[in-house]
């Protein structure tokens, strides 16, 4: 796996209703759809929809997929990030996936994961990048 650093810049989002009745008291669900900028090893636009379901104590869980269409390492096409992830006390802990045998053009074969973890509702997020790509496919 190739180590690398990408920036993800919050663009623009839209909160949303999902579900008008709880089923659990106190919580919420909502999603957000949401555009992300990338720079850095990754370069590009993703665009994202989250689940997300928030206690009324402000902690909960996230459930997202985003596809990306830029570039890596000079090799450009898109593919799709699975997102699964919790908040609690103002931080934000989520794990990306690199869904398999969703990359196009010349990012087939793309392979990666990455974590982020910071504070919740920041312009620009530190995103540490796992990736390889399986030339067989």
């Amino acid at each position: 796996m190739i180590q690398a650093n990408t920036t993800r810049k919050v663009k623009g989002w839209q909160r949303k209703t999902w579900h008008h009745k709880t089923e659990v008291p106190g919580t919420n669900l909502f999603r957000i759809e949401m555009i992300h900028h990338y720079e850095g090893a990754l370069e590009g636009e993703g665009s994202i929809q989250y689940l997300i379901a928030q206690n009324k104590n402000l902690t909960g869980s996230v459930i997202a997929l985003e596809k990306v269409t830029g570039s890596i390492a000079g090799r450009a096409g898109s593919f799709v990030f699975q997102q699964i992830g919790t908040f609690e006390h103002g931080r934000l802990k989520l794990n990306l996936t690199v869904v398999p045998g969703s990359g196009t053009d010349q990012l087939s074969g793309l392979r990666g994961q990455a974590k982020l973890e910071s504070e919740l509702h920041q312009e620009v997020y530190l995103l540490p990048f796992e990736y390889t790509f399986e030339e067989s496919e």
